[in-house]
């Protein structure tokens, strides 16, 4: 019988990209929404769009790659008005592995800090409802050490554990790279020690 994938294994990231305009008394926002796969991918992305608006005003931003890796900045607007509130946008929608972009060109008149947070959140709305939103599995990639004769056991339990083989080498061991939803990890290890009496066993 397979494991169900834990709900808590599944999140969602951005499958396109996508870009918004909107404009608010005179100055223009464009919004632009990327897949990122890290922190050095976002801040690379961001890079470029910096580049292709160097005339801006402001390039705001912010990113969430998992629950613990995010960053976002203000690029020169009042602190609090604009990077936040994109992140916040992007937290509400339940996305990872996302960056928005948000460049502003002054229309002239300021915005204050109110009129600043909603600027930035809209522009950051619009582009959102034009993505295409799909859904990952949270996975640790494992090593394993095995006995011959003993990896039938190994590849049972991944259809059990909803896992999958990425490598094999076969020497005087067979050394196997695994891949597991995270919350079926320990239980898989605990597994493969029972049923192969140690003969099986995770390396670093």
């Amino acid at each position: 019988m397979t494991a169900p994938i834990s709900q808590a294994d599944k999140y969602f990231v951005p499958a396109n990209e996508a870009s918004a305009k909107i404009t608010v008394k005179g100055s223009k926002f464009i919004s632009h929404i990327f897949p990122v796969e890290s922190r050095e991918h976002a801040e690379m992305v961001y890079a470029s769009v910096q580049k292709k608006y160097y005339d801006a005003t402001h390039n705001c931003f912010a990113y969430r790659i998992d629950e613990n890796t995010f960053r976002y900045s203000d690029d020169g607007e009042p602190s609090g008005t604009a990077g936040r509130p994109i992140l916040q946008v992007l937290d509400g929608a339940e996305l990872f592995e996302v960056l928005c972009v948000v460049t502003r060109y002054f229309g002239g008149t300021k915005l204050g800090t109110g009129g600043l947070i909603r600027a930035y959140s809209d522009a950051a709305k619009e582009a959102l409802k034009t993505i295409k939103i799909k859904e990952k599995i949270r996975t640790e990639v494992l090593k394993l050490k095995s006995a011959f004769g003993m990896e039938n056991r190994i590849f049972h339990l991944l259809d059990q554990m909803s896992g999958k083989l990425v490598d094999s080498v076969y020497g005087q061991d067979i050394n196997l790279t695994v891949e597991i939803p995270r919350s079926n990890v320990e239980p898989f290890l605990k597994q493969l020690t029972e049923q192969s009496g140690g003969k099986i066993f995770r390396v670093d």
